[in-house]
């Protein structure tokens, strides 16, 4: 991981971070003193109605003489020109982060950290765990949650109908309905009741997640891989008894198309971003969501969630007030907006807002699950580890027990 030359956190005054000035409504430095800060974004914040521009006007009521510039940065090279501003100490005063990319940042101070005014940032108490967990390292929070978008279980309708089959709601009830799809329409070689391609880890990781495992657990200072629990077997025993007897799709594949499969109108069941729907036109409104169902009956099993955080770099001259800003674009007023846009907000309280087709993923972020947060995690991602185990666990090539053994060995060694 590069380490970072960042001004010490020590040195940054209360008042300067998100102090009583920038959170409390008085404007009187910044009247005397006009400033301009800058605003990191993706674009998908012009897809979320008005919340940009009306938090941008929420601000400038308490903060007048304040220009704030919004720039539009890609996933593809927005950590590259972070990483030379962090350098040089000169560049954006709030940065949007993909919720995986927040923590080694986090670690290596090169965020400020805004834990002592958590309370003062809307529905704080409400935030969604996963995103909350990204923004957080060593108790501190360095990212306040910002959207989010959860995976759900996509199915045919028409294909539930013509086997009288009902939206399982146990895992129980989920196995049994894909038997019955197999057992209708699996003579069609191609054919899948759930495509469940092989090193598909973040819908094996829910079912480790939903027994009450783990990928990794930290003890006495130091990470070790917790895949041999007996909790973390019994999921990956689930995730081979999907992929052996109700799918057909790549045993050593990805997931990364799975939405073309599910158009070709071979499959049942998948477990889907939300936003994979816009890509099906050849099965055409022939298609719902609901959440993966839990081992426990009538709960919905841990969903890994994706998703966005803000944060202010530990460097920015205008810290407070890129945390003032944040707090408008993260408000009630504004996560109302973003979840009437589809997105889903950073909290539980207004996922009810998301209605119709898009209702059950927003459902399922409600229970969710996020990466171990150790510092290397990246490390564990770069070797594909849990893809390997995945692979090896759905061809056969080793038993779940000996595939959870190398892998948990593996991750111990690259954690720490």
């Amino acid at each position: 991981m590069r380490t970072f030359r960042v001004k010490s956190l020590a040195a940054l005054s209360v008042a300067a971070l998100v102090g009583v000035a920038a959170l409390s409504g008085s404007n009187a430095a910044q009247a005397a003193n006009p400033k301009s800060i800058t605003v990191w974004l993706m674009p998908d914040a012009k897809d979320f109605g008005t919340a940009l521009a009306d938090a941008t006007a929420a601000f400038n009521r308490t903060y007048p003489n304040v220009k704030v510039n919004v720039e539009f940065q890609t996933w593809a090279d927005h950590l590259k020109k972070l990483d030379a501003a962090l350098v040089a100490k000169k560049g954006p005063d709030v940065v949007e982060f993909g919720n995986t990319e927040v923590m080694k940042y986090s670690a290596a101070g090169a965020l400020t950290d805004l834990s002592g005014f958590k309370s003062r940032f809307g529905n704080s108490s409400k935030w969604l765990n996963a995103l909350t967990e990204a923004g957080t390292y060593e108790g501190k929070l360095y990212a306040v949650p910002y959207y989010a978008g959860a995976r759900a279980i996509m199915y045919r309708p028409s294909l539930f109908k013509a086997q009288g089959i009902s939206v399982p709601k146990s895992y129980a009830e989920f196995l049994a309905a894909g038997k019955k799809l197999m057992a209708a329409y699996g003579t069609d070689k191609d054919f899948s009741a759930v495509y469940l391609p092989g090193k598909y880890w973040y819908a094996a990781m829910s079912f480790v997640y939903d027994e009450g495992g783990a990928i990794a657990t930290k003890s006495g200072g130091k990470w070790v891989g917790s895949l041999t629990s007996d909790a973390a077997i019994r999921g990956l025993n689930r995730f081979k008894e999907v992929s052996d007897s109700l799918s057909r799709a790549d045993k050593s594949g990805t997931e990364a198309a799975q939405w073309e499969v599910f158009n070709g109108g071979k499959v049942a069941m998948s477990y889907s971003n939300g936003w994979e729907s816009c890509c099906i036109a050849k099965v055409g409104t022939d298609w719902a969501f609901f959440p993966m169902p839990s081992v426990k009956a009538g709960k919905a099993s841990p969903a890994f969630l994706g998703g966005s955080n803000l944060a202010v770099p530990s460097y920015a001259p205008n810290a407070a007030l890129g945390a003032a800003w944040i707090r408008e674009f993260t408000s009630s007023a504004q996560m109302t907006t973003i979840a009437k846009s589809g997105a889903i907000p950073n909290n539980t309280k207004m996922l009810s807002l998301i209605s119709g087709a898009a209702a059950p993923v927003a459902a399922a972020a409600k229970n969710s699950w996020f990466i171990p947060g150790a510092i290397k995690w990246v490390d564990v991602e770069n070797a594909n580890t849990l893809q390997t185990m995945l692979s090896d666990i759905a061809t056969g090539k080793k038993t779940v027990a000996k595939a959870a053994a190398d892998a948990s060995d593996e991750i111990t060694k690259l954690l720490n």
